[in-house]
């Protein structure tokens, strides 16, 4: 049986579409850019601007107009820009200093003392790093939200 990929994910693409909310309620061969709340409708660019220059509508009643609401949050509330450095920093903290002291004293009471201070000091070194990468990247996430918010602060149609 032969199957085809790429005509099998382009289907899969136009079938989640939402077409409802992609085109424009007054004119449905163009593309909803703006949504109207005094009317409850979208509205696209070109019809848009045909109501602000009749002076039907203000430029300050467009909002911009969403076709799908992206949840990237956890817990739906702001952190701080530095919040999983943070966390993760304490994380690395604990795993290459307390952790590996704990699995250095562990291995003084054993038989075996070499390999189980190796294992004990590559495990939490080990673990550390992972964490401080964690929260690298955090961060680097972390900001791009935030600059991501920041449009709306200029945007007027946001």
């Amino acid at each position: 049986m032969k199957e085809d990929g790429c005509a099998a994910a382009v289907y899969a693409f136009h079938a989640n579409l939402p077409l409802r909310r992609m085109h424009s309620d007054l004119e449905p061969t163009f593309a909803a850019c703006y949504h109207l709340e005094k009317y409850n409708m979208q509205i696209s660019r070109p019809v848009a601007q045909v109501l602000v220059a009749a002076g039907v509508l203000e430029e300050s009643e467009l909002r911009r107009h969403v076709t799908r609401e992206w949840q990237f949050g956890h817990d739906n509330r702001m952190h701080l820009l530095t919040h999983g450095i943070i966390e993760h920093s304490e994380k690395t903290f604990s795993s290459m200093f307390i952790d590996t002291a704990e699995d250095l004293k562990r291995a003084a009471s054993n038989d075996n003392v070499a390999i189980g201070t190796l294992e004990g000091v590559t495990n939490g070194f080990g673990l550390g790093i992972g964490h401080l990468t964690i929260g690298c990247l955090s961060l680097y996430g972390e900001m791009t939200n935030a600059l991501n918010r920041i449009t709306s602060l200029y945007d007027p149609y946001r």
